[in-house]
């Protein structure tokens, strides 16, 4: 009775697919996001998470087809959960970035500064400076975009001396100084605003 249960979930899923892609085909694109969102949360339930993210991410896309930003972002950031709890790394980081760019869209420049933070944040928990520093450089621009001030919003720069720092700890300089203009380019855009 078990292995019953489990095919009816597959099947239905299967079904809601077939029937979101058919629908988008037709152009039926509210008809398409529903069946997706079927589909995503049979697979959530049964525990698949990583064809969950493919159900989410595609009523994230046309969501952003039928200028629905805020939606999309809510989607890929629902992905992105997901994600997150198979522990996949670069594809939580992809959503989330996919999820900043609808806020960003959606002129919801706060939510896409907390978006990009939190991106920050990880990477430098992680150590990678780099992504660390460019996500929170993401963030200062849509803080400019808010009209905030930026001129004490540091975290770009504390991430760009880190990146400088391993670099220069591995011998790369053409690295490590590329770091440092980095800190000199957005000195230069944080004390113009």
């Amino acid at each position: 009775m078990e292995e019953e249960k489990e095919m009816d979930a597959y099947l239905k899923a299967r079904s809601y697919e077939r029937d979101a892609r058919e629908k988008e085909k037709k152009g039926d694109y509210e008809a398409a996001l529903e069946s997706w969102e079927r589909y995503a949360k049979v697979k959530e339930g049964k525990g698949s998470y990583l064809l969950s993210i493919h159900g989410y991410s595609n009523v994230a896309r046309i969501c952003d087809k039928v200028l629905r930003w805020k939606e999309a972002a809510e989607y890929y950031e629902a992905a992105s959960k997901l994600a997150d709890k198979i522990e996949s790394h670069s594809l939580w980081a992809l959503l989330m970035n996919l999820a900043c760019q609808m806020y960003e869209k959606a002129g919801d420049y706060d939510a896409c500064k907390n978006g990009y933070e939190t991106i920050g944040n990880f990477f430098e928990a992680k150590n990678s400076f780099f992504e660390a520093a460019d996500a929170y450089e993401h963030a200062a621009e849509m803080m400019l975009l808010s009209g905030d001030d930026i001129s004490g919003y540091e975290a770009p720069i504390k991430a760009w001396k880190k990146n400088h720092e391993y670099w220069k700890g591995q011998g790369e300089m053409d690295d490590a100084e590329w770091s440092l203009k980095r800190i000199t380019t957005y000195r230069t855009i944080q004390n113009s605003k």
